[in-house]
């Protein structure tokens, strides 16, 4: 299970990178609407980093259009 540094469950469902090549995540978070973006160093994970990066492997890349 992902969350953030706050603690709150999230669904991550795109990634995709900035102008200066860092990846940025969009999520969901429990009890809030819409998507957001957060970085990798912002969440953390039941089992640590190798579940936020398997997560984070599994995701679509956003549609820039």
């Amino acid at each position: 299970m992902i969350f953030s540094r706050f603690g709150t469950r999230i669904t991550l469902v795109s990634k995709s990178e900035d102008a200066a090549g860092q990846l940025r995540l969009q999520g969901t978070g429990e009890g809030m609407e819409g998507t957001r973006e957060y970085g990798r160093a912002d969440l953390k994970a039941d089992d640590g980093g190798p579940e936020i990066d398997a997560a984070i492997a599994a995701l679509p890349w956003k549609d820039k259009r």
